[in-house]
């Protein structure tokens, strides 16, 4: 396994510039997830690793070797795409033997590695089926298969799990993390989907409109998102945001219908950084809801009660004409129309400035 590093990588389609200025590394022997909404340069990326674009501006290492002009063949790589691929002449034991052929290992050792990587995958039995007697889960499985019995230096993998239904889903994402943490392989897992990262990935690398806007761990991506995109586009709901007027003399943050206490900390940097016009960010979990008005707490309207899953649900909560979602125990007794007091723990806020970037 290998770690692969990218150098200031732009890419431009005409007038398009997919990728702007990319410096990541992806560490050996970890699942690193390109996250972001479509369009955002995920899978350029992955095709600039895999040699199948070229970058425009900067350079592809496998770790001190640079590959940037190495034809995708000879880069060593498997890749596993959103339409599974693998040759539909061949029944699913030629599929998996094939590669392994390629490189001359003999017949003993073919059937050993197809038998351990099919069980592994859970597919030994339709090892002599045809592709097209499949269904699209089993068919993905084969993909992976085929990824996998290589034994490549990277994997390359662009949302292969969009097309299987949801139980395989989670299956496959169950498979892939314990064969990635088996095989101490180098991933690099292309989604739209937050669940995907937020389960599979050691780390995830949020870009948008081309650019890489954080990269660190899932626990930190989650609990510290650097700008208002990530704290909205990660979690479901994503992140709570109220426009507030730091008043530095009271050392409390005023919104619409609002007043917001800060500790000395906050009040701290906030002074440092001389803003005013600033965000103030909070989680839909992490508000304390409690019904009627009380004291300290802020005033808000229960607009709508939103299902959500086992004993949760989804508050819509008007504050000061602004909506706010928090997410409370199915058990709380708030219906439309009720007046409910909101409470902001200190230590599960966060303060951006105007432009969305992480204050403190």
């Amino acid at each position: 396994m290998v770690e692969v590093y990218l150098e200031h990588i732009t890419k431009i389609f005409g007038n398009v510039v997919a990728v702007d200025d990319l410096t990541l590394r992806f560490r050996e022997g970890h699942l690193t997830s390109l996250l972001g909404p479509s369009g955002c340069g995920k899978t350029t990326t992955l095709r600039i690793i895999a040699g199948l674009e070229t970058p425009t501006k900067g350079r592809v290492y496998f770790d001190e070797q640079d590959v940037t002009n190495v034809p995708t063949e000879k880069r060593d790589i498997a890749l596993v795409f959103q339409i599974p691929t693998i040759y539909p002449t061949m029944n699913v034991y030629d599929n998996l033997a094939f590669p392994l052929r390629v490189k001359g290992l003999s017949k003993q050792d073919i059937d050993r590695r197809v038998k351990e990587v099919s069980e592994l995958m859970g597919i030994p039995h339709v090892l002599d089926r045809m592709p097209s007697s499949l269904d699209a889960g089993t068919t993905q499985k084969v993909a992976l298969a085929h990824a996998f019995i290589k034994e490549p230096r990277v994997y390359l993998l662009d949302e292969p799990l969009t097309n299987v239904d949801p139980v395989t889903r989670i299956e496959l994402r169950t498979l892939l993390k314990e064969i990635q943490r088996k095989y101490k392989a180098t991933m690099v897992y292309v989604t739209h989907d937050q669940t995907e990262s937020m389960t599979l990935a050691d780390y995830i690398a949020v870009m948008r409109l081309g650019k890489l806007l954080q990269f660190d761990t899932p626990e930190k991506i989650y609990m510290a998102p650097k700008n208002t995109f990530v704290g909205w586009f990660i979690g479901n709901p994503g992140m709570n945001f109220l426009d507030v007027t730091f008043d530095q003399r009271k050392g409390v943050l005023i919104g619409e219908g609002f007043e917001y206490g800060l500790n000395e900390e906050f009040r701290r940097v906030l002074v440092e950084k001389n803003a005013v016009e600033v965000k103030l960010g909070i989680r839909p979990e992490h508000i304390s809801v409690k019904r009627g008005a009380e004291q300290g707490g802020i005033r808000a309207k229960c607009t709508l009660v939103e299902p959500f899953s086992g004993d949760r649900k989804i508050l819509h909560l008007e504050v000061g004409g602004r909506e706010l979602k928090a997410k409370v125990s199915i058990s709380l007794d708030v219906k439309e129309g009720d007046i409910v007091s909101l409470e902001f723990p200190p230590e599960r806020i966060h303060i951006y400035d105007k432009a969305g970037e992480l204050i403190i």
